[in-house]
């Protein structure tokens, strides 16, 4: 398994989807943030299960909500780029590197 490592504007992406998602139902911020963990579970135990968008970007889509996870598989992690919501203009994260 390897460690799961995120640019700091998609942690932010995460906080803010769970946060507007606890706005809107009590529990539904919950709901989000562990149907992301589970995508993350699944993408460190196996980062080649999801097929790759473009160069070396993968994505893995969330189950019950517009959301997927843009990610890279590095040598010694993998590396979340953004949390990127189904309408939002594509490609929006593409500038955004590993440190």
């Amino acid at each position: 398994m390897k460690p799961v490592d995120f640019h700091p504007d998609a942690a932010e992406e995460a906080r803010e989807t769970a946060a507007h998602y606890e706005g809107i139902r009590a529990g539904l911020g919950a709901d989000f943030r562990a149907e992301l963990d589970a995508a993350l579970a699944r993408i460190a135990n196996n980062p080649l299960i999801y097929a790759a968008e473009s160069r070396a970007i993968r994505v893995c889509p969330l189950h019950n909500f517009p959301y997927s996870v843009f990610y890279e598989n590095l040598a010694d992690r993998v590396w979340v780029a953004a949390i990127g919501q189904h309408r939002r203009r594509p490609g929006y994260w593409r500038r955004r590197r590993p440190s």
